[in-house]
């Protein structure tokens, strides 16, 4: 189901700021004009299918955009996501304390079981050091992520020697990757904008 995304009621679609209202505007443009591009319906993406009821909860998607270069090839989705302000007393704060974040999601062409890779920490190098789903690789400039995998084999297929350079060369280093099965998702935890947009498109259309 494609919306038109011009026409859509802002307030009945967006709890947002008007600053974000015109960031989520220039990101549509800017993806526009690189990508062919429509929005849809959350329903319609693959969402539902890598997240269950209980992980949706303070991870709500305001818009999906489904993707594909001018081609019509490489598909894939793009969430604008309100991840929800939580006080430490776990009280849902107020729709202003709610941080936009960008999201996608990609179908892949074989099933890798369980993946998940992120740039290390220290805390990741304490608690992830007798882990017996770590992989490691011989890559030496490949050293620095934390790679977890339910399938040894699987993984190693999926972190080939091109999509490691594609990892690597990702500019901003706070992303999270995860496969489930045959569903990659890939984001980045911080603060939206234009150009972690942008950067999580390309990188999609390029793993």
């Amino acid at each position: 189901m494609e919306l038109d995304f011009r026409k859509l009621d802002a307030s009945k679609l967006f709890d947002f700021s008007r600053e974000q209202e015109e960031l989520i505007f220039e990101i549509y443009d800017r993806l526009f004009g690189m990508y062919d591009l429509s929005v849809v319906a959350v329903e319609d993406s693959l969402f539902q299918v890598f997240h269950s009821g209980k992980e949706n909860s303070l991870f709500n998607p305001k818009i999906c955009y489904f993707i594909t270069d001018k081609n019509k090839e490489n598909p894939f989705y793009l969430f604008i996501v309100s991840k929800i302000g939580i006080m430490a007393k776990g009280a849902r704060t107020t729709a202003l304390y709610d941080s936009l974040q960008i999201w996608g999601m990609k179908r892949m062409e074989e099933d890798y079981g369980f993946i998940s890779v992120s740039k290390k920490r220290w805390t990741d190098r304490i608690a992830g050091m007798f882990n017996r789903f770590k992989v490691n690789f011989r890559d030496g400039a490949f050293s620095g992520f934390y790679i977890l995998g339910s399938n040894k084999s699987g993984t190693r297929t999926f972190l080939n020697e091109r999509r490691r350079q594609i990892i690597k060369s990702f500019p901003d280093k706070d992303f999270r990757l995860e496969i489930k099965n045959n569903i990659l998702k890939f984001g980045i935890p911080e603060t939206l904008t234009v150009d972690r947009a942008l950067y999580t498109a390309e990188f999609l259309k390029q793993i």
